[in-house]
């Protein structure tokens, strides 16, 4: 995703540099820029957070398990 976003980063770059963008269109793009940046933050954090969550779960194997239930 971060590679998708510096792609679209450099392009929305190279039109504003060429003068093909008119203020409403660079004032959207930023804005939405500025929300796919939150919302990949906000992805990574849910990430990690599950990664975290999912490794406190027993991890006893199941002959071990099995024997315990006996």
């Amino acid at each position: 995703m971060n590679e998708v976003l510096n792609s679209l980063k450099q392009r929305y770059k190279e039109l504003q540099e060429q003068g093909k963008l008119d203020e409403a269109v660079q004032t959207l793009f930023a804005e939405l820029m500025a929300e796919a940046e939150k919302l990949q933050a906000s992805n990574l954090t849910l990430r990690r957070t599950i990664l975290k969550s999912s490794s406190k779960e027993s991890r006893m194997s199941t002959k071990l398990r099995d024997a315990l239930y006996e």
